[in-house]
């Protein structure tokens, strides 16, 4: 019985070596595509807000502070003087809660926004010598009442992941979506805002003509008209009244969208930046006012 087992042992012995063999030809495994699932993922930007935050100094604060009581001194503005801001890139030395901004009529914000100074005092020139005179002249009563889309927001441009930190997260932005009237009439910038006219379809008045050329028109003489026996050139007709002949399709003016379009001009000359509908579709709806610090105003 033990002739069979030496014979079994002997025969793994001498394939041992190939089977070595064989394996060292097989092609080693592929590294991990990255692309496939379970690769791993790059990790997501933080936002404003997830940054370590660093405290205002006292020095920073107090110099904001002053700034508010040289700027606000001389305009009639309700507001709460706020804590300091500061959630990681996010904040303002000085904020302040607006609640309203003039008198006679007072202008109130709703809701209250979160703003710095420097944009309070922007808000109250431009309600006051722009809002105030182009609502009474077009629109025949005075505003109210502002419709406040956003204030502070610790975001960047447009909530993107990447975008460039946004006005908003500094406290130096508002959004004006609508005008309340003291007449109880809105307007707002979405349903107000002129609207472009479509260019007028040039009708062909000959279906016939060519589309690669046409003949010249034909000179088609007047007719004669006989009066008293003598024959004499018949009289062209009066030329039509403008006035009269205006489309009907033509749009008439609006006096909305004429004031949305001065207020929204005469922005652009007190703040640094003035976006609108015209800007991008993100601003179709309200006007975006900050005060950030630019060699030129930024208007669209």
């Amino acid at each position: 019985m033990r002739r069979p087992v030496l014979v079994v042992i002997g025969l793994l012995t001498w394939l041992a070596p190939l089977s070595a063999e064989a394996q060292s030809d097989i092609p080693p495994l592929p590294d991990r595509n990255p692309l496939r699932p379970g690769a791993p993922v790059e990790a997501a930007p933080l936002k404003p807000g997830e940054y370590p935050s660093v405290p205002w100094t006292e020095a920073e604060v107090t110099a904001a502070t002053e700034e508010c009581k040289t700027l606000l001194g001389a305009v009639t503005i309700d507001y709460e003087p706020l804590p300091p801001i500061k959630e990681g890139l996010c904040g303002a030395p000085a904020p302040i809660r607006v609640s309203s901004v003039g008198k006679d009529p007072k202008v109130e914000i709703k809701p209250p926004a979160t703003m710095t100074c420097p944009l309070a005092r922007a808000l109250s020139d431009w309600l006051s010598n722009a809002v105030q005179p182009e609502a009474k002249t077009l629109l025949g009563s005075e505003v109210v009442a502002l419709r406040n889309a956003t204030s502070y927001s610790c975001r960047n441009r447009y909530g993107g992941a990447k975008t460039p930190l946004s006005e908003h997260a500094l406290a130096n932005a508002l959004d004006v979506s609508e005008f309340v009237l003291a007449s109880g009439d809105h307007v707002t910038v979405l349903d107000g805002w002129p609207k472009k006219a479509a260019s007028p379809t040039v009708l062909d008045d000959n279906p016939q003509r060519s589309e690669i050329g046409s003949a010249p028109e034909k000179t088609v003489p007047l007719p004669e008209k006989k009066s008293h026996g003598l024959v004499s050139a018949a009289k062209a007709e009066p030329a039509p009244d403008p006035a009269e002949t205006q489309p009907e399709d033509q749009p008439k003016p609006d006096p909305k969208g004429e004031f949305l379009k001065l207020v929204h001009d005469k922005a652009c000359q007190r703040f640094g930046t003035t976006l609108g509908p015209e800007a991008n579709a993100a601003h179709k709806n309200h006007f975006h006012l900050d005060q950030k610090k630019r060699r030129s105003g930024f208007c669209e």
